[in-house]
């Protein structure tokens, strides 16, 4: 039979779901998370949900190619709308905005139970998910950061703890990912310089127009405290 395969990016999240997990994949696209976690023999059931038909039309046919077609249920809806009564355990919601995944989550309340997990891959405006998971009680409960084609992603792996909770600044725009190996520290230098650079683009662009740029500034020194926090013990 075919084997299938993942990105680093979908690796990453696919590490995150749990044995004989219940596993629905939100913004399935091609179907590729099912389809490896089902032949790798991860979870019990699948659910692939798409808001377009186009694509979940292409994960039917992506699964009809390594003959899991009846293996995965496919469902054409708007985030987790209709899908509270399938008896989901571990949710990957990848390859969006921060925002809309914000939306997803908050308009899908089943989310709040304490055995569902939530596996999410902000493509952008992680700060906004960041600051909504810890506003409606969702825990983080580990992070990842990768990089791909020279872009930098968070894995973020959280699941609803009920009590509210803050996050500094820093953390809301970059995390506090788990650093096992020289990979795992580039990687997050990385993302570390990425965000340096868009917070000092503000700070000149406040300074330049006469406005306070107290919030850049703070962000600033937190980037540098954070970078000699990451090589202090290497």
């Amino acid at each position: 039979m075919k084997e299938a395969t993942l990105d680093a990016r979908l690796k990453a999240a696919a590490e995150y779901v749990r044995q004989g997990a219940v596993f629905a994949d939100i913004g399935t696209d091609h179907a590729y998370l099912p389809i490896y976690l089902i032949q790798h023999g991860i979870i019990s059931r699948a659910v692939a949900a798409d808001i377009a038909k186009g694509p979940l039309d292409s994960a039917r046919a992506h699964a009809r190619e390594f003959a899991l077609e009846d293996k995965i249920e496919f469902y054409l809806t708007d985030g987790l709308d209709g899908l509270d009564r399938l008896g989901i355990t571990d949710v990957a919601v990848c390859g969006m905005g921060g925002e809309l995944i914000s939306m997803l989550i908050d308009r899908a309340p089943f989310l709040k139970n304490s055995d569902i997990r939530l596996i999410l891959q902000p493509m952008s405006k992680q700060e906004l998910l960041r600051a909504f998971l810890a506003k409606n009680g969702f825990k983080i409960l580990s992070e990842r950061v990768g990089s791909a084609a020279g872009h930098t992603y968070s894995c973020i792996c959280a699941e609803y703890c009920g009590a509210p909770y803050s996050l500094d600044t820093l953390s809301l725009y970059v995390g506090d990912p788990i650093i096992e190996n020289e990979t795992d520290r580039n990687n997050f230098a990385l993302m570390l310089d990425k965000k340096e650079k868009a917070f000092r683009k503000r700070f000149d662009g406040k300074k330049k127009a006469g406005e306070s740029a107290d919030e850049e500034e703070a962000l600033l020194r937190a980037c540098e405290e954070r970078r000699k926090k990451l090589y202090e013990n290497t």
